[in-house]
C-alpha cells in the first residue's frame, strides 16, 4: 500500500468516527500524525480544528445576526430581544474585567441613545398634577431611623 492509499484509508476512518489513537495503534503509527490529520479534516469541514474555535466562529456569526435583528426587526420583536439580552448580560457582569464592563456600559448607553420611546414630548405639559402631595404640615421624616435626632 502506497502513502496516498494509506492516507485515504486513515481519512475515511477518521470521517466515520474512529478515534485517532485507535487508528495509530492499529497501524503502528505516531498518534500525533493521526491527530494532525484529524485537525486538518476539521479545519477543512468546519473552519477550525478545535471545538472552542468553531463555537467562537458560530458565536460571532450569531452576534452579527443579532445586531442586524436589533436594527431591522419590528418593534415588539426588538423589545423582547433586547430585554432577553439585558437579562442574560446581568449574569455575565460578575465575570467581566473592569475594562470590559466599561466597554459594555458604553455600548449599552449608545444603544439606549438610539432607541426612541415615542413622539410624546412632556416639556410643554404641567406634570405637577401627577405628583403626590400631602397638604399636612407634618414632617414625614420625623422619627425615621435614617434621620438624626
Amino acid at each position: 500500500m502506497n502513502e496516498a492509499d494509506l492516507s485515504y484509508v486513515i481519512t475515511r476512518l477518521l470521517e466515520v468516527g474512529v478515534p485517532p489513537t485507535a487508528i495509530a495503534k492499529a497501524l503502528g503509527m505516531d498518534p500525533f500524525i493521526i491527530r494532525g490529520m484529524m485537525a486538518d479534516l476539521r479545519i477543512e469541514k468546519y473552519g477550525a480544528a478545535e471545538m472552542a474555535e468553531a463555537l467562537a466562529v458560530l458565536q460571532w456569526d450569531a452576534l452579527a445576526e443579532a445586531r442586524a435583528m436589533i436594527h431591522d426587526a419590528p418593534y415588539n420583536v426588538r423589545s423582547r430581544f433586547i430585554a432577553g439580552i439585558l437579562n442574560k448580560s446581568m449574569s455575565l457582569t460578575a465575570r467581566q474585567s473592569p475594562e470590559t464592563m466599561g466597554n459594555l456600559r458604553s455600548d449599552f448607553l449608545d444603544l439606549l441613545g438610539e432607541m426612541t420611546v415615542g413622539d410624546d414630548d412632556l416639556a410643554g405639559e404641567d406634570t405637577t398634577a401627577f405628583v403626590a402631595v400631602d397638604s399636612s404640615d407634618e414632617d414625614q421624616d420625623e422619627g425615621s431611623v435614617s434621620r438624626a435626632p
